[in-house]
């Protein structure tokens, strides 16, 4: 599969990652299954977070002899510094890694909530400290509000952003995508599949394949079937200035419809 560099982390990533919210929803048997499904088909970014109920314990489960060959990334949605150093440590031992290559801080969604985060006993010390202590290699930071994000990157704290981005919702690429292309911050797309043109607020729009909706209007947009919808929605991701675009998936059928179409996709 196609890599992009992530920004100034100079990490070598997968046109196209794992998101890892959904497998919370399936066994663990079958959730491991879809995970080194994608890592076999050439998926080296697998997406997490401790919010993503068993989703952790399930990738580490999944990737525990190849994490050393993976770029893995989590996210702490606690507050404070206490709390999302326990966040870390939990999600290290449920990886079965000693250190994830990026910490996120989860959910920033409003300027206060922003604030508080960077504050003197925010999360961003908590995951500069866990920089310090080699626990992490870089922080990134998500949410759901471009204009929040991009006044996050402007600090210059943070070495990439997860956003969402698809060919419905494209409020990322008003400002965030050229502010974090002037600084080097890499950027991972997130809810690709996400298209549903009856509701502009997708951000609750399940990213599975299997929900990729079929609306009337969409279908004219993006073609007739499944295979050609996905293609064209992911070719439209990768088409703007980010890193990769993050897939949630529930089967291993899921992961093979949509690498198949990935991998036809050359931009």
């Amino acid at each position: 599969m196609q890599k992009r560099r992530l920004g100034r982390t100079n990490l070598q990533v997968s046109i196209v990652g794992f998101g890892g919210t959904w497998i919370s929803e399936i066994d663990k048997s079958t959730a491991v299954d879809v995970v080194r499904r994608a890592f076999e088909s050439g998926i080296n970014y697998f997406d997490t977070a401790r919010w993503d109920g068993d989703s952790e314990e399930k990738i580490g489960c999944a990737l525990k002899d190849v994490h050393d060959q993976c770029i893995i990334a989590t996210k702490t949605g606690s507050r404070t510094k206490k709390e999302s150093l326990e966040d870390l440590r939990n999600s290290l031992r449920l990886l079965q890694i000693d250190h994830v290559d990026i910490i996120q801080l989860h959910g920033i969604d409003d300027e206060k909530t922003l604030n508080a985060a960077m504050g003197p006993d925010g999360v961003l010390q908590t995951c500069k400290e866990a920089q310090k202590e080699g626990l992490t290699d870089f922080i990134g930071i998500t949410g759901h509000k471009p204009q929040v994000l991009t006044t996050a990157v402007k600090t210059g704290e943070f070495d990439m952003v997860l956003v969402p981005l698809n060919v419905v919702t494209r409020q990322a690429e008003e400002a965030l995508l050229p502010a974090a292309k002037d600084l080097d911050v890499g950027v991972i797309a997130m809810k690709p599949l996400s298209a549903k043109t009856s509701n502009l607020i997708t951000c609750m729009y399940q990213p599975s394949l299997s929900l990729v909706s079929d609306e009337p209007e969409l279908k004219a947009l993006l073609g007739q079937n499944k295979d050609e919808m996905v293609h064209n929605l992911l070719r439209y991701n990768l088409s703007k200035d980010i890193t990769s675009t993050l897939l949630g998936v529930r089967s291993v059928v899921e992961v093979e419809t949509a690498l198949k179409q990935a991998q036809t996709i050359k931009v």
